[in-house]
């Protein structure tokens, strides 16, 4: 219980926000596990058996079209859940999570949120946010693909994304711990279309890097370059 009262993100996502009983009974009853980068919390097609809670660290989501094409659907961070859909339905996980980098996540069997849904209201407060959550990342990513109609408006609008997820958690820079080829993955583009927009954006002052920080300077004409 003192980890999570102690934790950074204390109050920041939907299963962090419990009263001191419900928080007892997840400390109790999950398991707290490291992930590499690269390694997989569980694979599409899984049967369900246990929801995630990113305590530290990134995770990309992602799902595989049958000609086997990967598109990444969001970056969950800490505080957020993943695998609750399918825990509700008892059916298999419908996307893929990896470390994205180095994470921490508490892992509750599926039973035991059962147990924690029939005996502690926040708990049912706390799904279906967690629900709203998945619901809103979906929107934001059929946003993403198909209202700008440029490539580079659609990285504009991911890096405007990202800055304002930033910005929420008082950080003003953007660690970009993604490959190019796993940016192109979230924007239906190609790789080397997210090297030149990125260099483009560069030398334009729009955007400034260092090693994986990014910062954007000129937010107006990432918003221009939104409207293409």
């Amino acid at each position: 219980m003192s980890k999570c009262l102690s934790c950074s993100q204390a109050g920041k996502g939907a299963f962090c926000k419990f009263g001191p009983q419900s928080r007892a009974f997840l400390q109790s009853n999950s398991l707290k596990t490291d992930y590499v980068r690269g390694s997989s919390l569980f694979r599409e097609g899984d049967r369900s058996n246990a929801i995630f809670l990113v305590c530290s660290g990134k995770v990309k989501v992602s799902a595989t079209s049958k000609e086997g094409r990967v598109m990444i659907l969001r970056i969950a961070q800490a505080g957020d859940v993943l695998g609750m859909s399918a825990a509700l339905t008892h059916s298999d996980y419908e996307v893929t999570a990896e470390a994205l980098e180095p994470c921490s996540v508490l892992v509750l069997p599926t039973r035991h949120l059962m147990t924690m849904l029939q005996n502690f209201g926040d708990t049912s407060l706390a799904a279906a946010n967690v629900l709203a959550e998945d619901y809103r990342a979906a929107f934001d990513e059929a946003r993403l693909i198909s209202l700008p109609s440029s490539p580079a408006g659609r990285v504009a609008r991911l890096i405007l994304d990202w800055a304002q997820n930033a910005k929420s958690r008082s950080n003003p820079f953007i660690t970009m711990s993604m490959t190019h080829e796993e940016l192109a993955s979230m924007t239906a583009t190609t790789r080397e279309t997210i090297t030149r927009t990125l260099g483009r954006l560069r030398k334009d002052k729009i955007i400034e890097t260092h090693g994986v920080v990014l910062k954007v300077l000129q937010p107006q004409a990432l918003e221009r370059l939104c409207a293409c």
